[in-house]
């Protein structure tokens, strides 16, 4: 029992870590701004630096605390996520925007390096050694100008990186106007949810019409085989009945009775069941009554009247 709770434990954790994995794995570094202009956001300081913007592409919200940014292959774990702020959860097609101070204890939204031009920004898994999306700043980048990765069409989620500079979009999804989830779509289309009603019926009636059909076709199967020899039992037994409701004993059967007895009994067990096999074989029984007692009285001195009166003394 312990073993099969212990492996339980295992795979739901090895589960849980993967679904984990998965999630992370969901992100991607939608745009970087190296150097901002007079026109740039500035940061909860009032400075201007600058920035590097996450993108969650899946439809579910995903926590990337314990994360890291860095902007050196050889050092992946530069600028560790904090894990306790409940606000590193981006909800699905959401984006987060880190400001690069150059120091990390700004904020939990502050990396400890400056973007410079040329290099490659990594985000990092909370292992600390897979890279789960890059981004690489152009040498060329122009001041006030961002790199960014951009859908041509949401839906399908496939980002790819600008050739040309752009203009600095942060906190906003890069790509068309199709940013509408398949829950949103559909409550535009079926607003009173009959659709969605029709469809759950269907999908719970077509299960119970299954599970119908499995249980009889166990059913079946279970019958079948708890009858040993493909039913020969029942023939067996419909012999015996035969011979039980036939109301005749052979002279076989007698004797098969006979010898089982004589390794069982005595004497006189013997001499009992032989009187009776002859009363019924011979149709002696009385058998038919009338239903209706008759008790003829005897006298005796047990019953005698003059036995149970004392007499007076005189």
């Amino acid at each position: 029992m312990k073993r099969i709770l212990l492996t339980i434990s295992t795979i739901l954790a090895g589960g849980l870590f993967m679904a984990h994995a998965q999630n992370v794995s969901d992100l991607i570094i939608s745009e970087v701004l190296a150097e901002p202009d007079s026109s740039c956001i500035m940061d909860d300081y009032g400075r201007r630096a600058g920035w590097i913007e996450i993108f969650n592409k899946s439809q579910g919200t995903v926590n990337y605390g314990g994360c890291f940014l860095s902007d050196d292959r050889n050092n992946l774990k530069k600028s560790p996520i904090t894990r306790s702020d409940n606000r590193t959860k981006i909800g699905p097609r959401q984006v987060a925007l880190f400001h690069a101070s150059g120091n990390n204890g700004d904020g939990t939204f502050y990396v400890n390096f400056e973007i410079r031009r040329g290099s490659t920004i990594y985000l990092v898994s909370n292992d600390g050694r897979t890279v789960v999306d890059s981004i690489i700043v152009p040498t060329t980048l122009p001041v006030g100008k961002s790199v960014a990765k951009t859908a041509n069409d949401l839906r399908q989620m496939v980002f790819e990186v600008e050739p040309d500079p752009a203009v600095p979009s942060p906190g906003s999804v890069n790509g068309d106007d199709v940013t509408e989830t398949g829950s949103q779509k559909m409550a535009h289309e079926d607003k009173h949810g009959f659709i969605l009603a029709i469809v759950s019926v269907s999908v719970v009636f077509c299960a119970l019409i299954i599970l119908w059909w499995l249980f009889s076709l166990l059913g079946k199967v279970s019958g079948g085989s708890s009858k040993p020899n493909g039913g020969k039992c029942e023939c067996k037994k419909a012999d015996k009945a035969k011979v039980k409701t036939s109301g005749k004993i052979t002279p076989e059967i007698a004797a098969a009775i006979g010898l089982a007895l004589d390794q069982e009994m005595n004497g006189e067990v013997y001499a009992a069941i032989s009187l009776a096999l002859h009363l019924y074989m011979e149709d002696a029984v009385h058998d038919n009554e009338s239903f209706v007692l008759t008790i003829n009285r005897k006298q005796s001195s047990w019953n005698s009247k003059g036995q149970n009166f004392r007499q007076l003394p005189k």
